[in-house]
């Protein structure tokens, strides 16, 4: 069984216990592998899944990038909506708010060096990548206000990534970016508007990002990658 190959079979036994139904939690579906730092648990963890299993959300499972020895650090006071298997990697920050609720679709990936902060609510859909030293606030933390203005604009606005999408590295998402479906974001963007009208299959970059193209695709099928690899001469290794 995976729980004997964790790291921190105490810190996988108090995770589980504490934040999830019993019925759930004797099943060890949340597997702690690396070196994870519970600043607060005072909110709670939902698992939406029909069937659950042992490992479906893996924290520090993978590096995914060289040199990361970091520790995950978690503090949920708000809610967080797990609908199958995520793992999460080395380095990762996650902070949701006591109000807050982050939802995370299945097949997700949080790479390593993430940081996630919800103070509102984020949503993230089906089999996204979030690729290593991405961040994703809802938050501008300080109000900015126009001269002769008494009141400024609200701190929070929600996060909403479409399935599919594909968040190249040091990325950051900013509040009120909404993706839509199969979008790919380019690494050391900055994405802080509503994109909805791009529709799928749209690529964006820049700081802040812009639309660059449309009618692209990430290649996900396997087989077919290594056959474009043998054409291109590409040596392809985990990092």
């Amino acid at each position: 069984m995976k729980f004997f190959k964790v790291r921190s079979p105490l810190k996988t036994l108090y995770i589980n216990f504490k934040m999830l139904p019993l019925k759930q939690a004797i099943k060890f579906p949340i597997l702690v592998y690396g070196n994870v730092i519970f600043r607060s648990m005072k909110g709670r963890i939902i698992l939406t899944s029909d069937k659950i299993r042992p490992g479906m959300i893996g924290i520090g499972s993978s590096s995914w990038y060289p040199g990361y020895k970091s520790p995950v650090i978690l503090t949920l006071d708000g809610t967080m909506i797990v609908e199958g298997y995520c793992p999460i990697g080395m380095g990762a920050y996650i902070l949701i708010a006591r109000g807050g609720e982050m939802r995370i679709g299945k097949g997700c990936f949080i790479g390593s060096g993430c940081k996630i902060m919800c103070f509102n609510s984020i949503k993230i859909g089906f089999h996204c990548d979030l690729t290593w030293e991405t961040q994703l606030m809802d938050t501008s933390f300080h109000y900015i206000r126009r001269e002769q203005t008494s009141v400024p604009d609200s701190l929070t606005k929600p996060i909403v990534i479409g399935d599919f999408c594909w968040i190249g590295n040091r990325t950051t998402i900013s509040k009120g970016t909404i993706l839509p479906d199969y979008s790919i974001v380019a690494s050391n963007s900055v994405v802080n508007k509503d994109f909805s009208d791009c529709g799928k299959n749209c690529m964006y970059a820049g700081v802040p990002a812009k639309l660059k193209a449309t009618n692209v695709v990430r290649e996900y099928d396997t087989h077919k990658e290594a056959e474009l690899d043998k054409i291109y001469n590409y040596t392809r290794r985990h990092l």
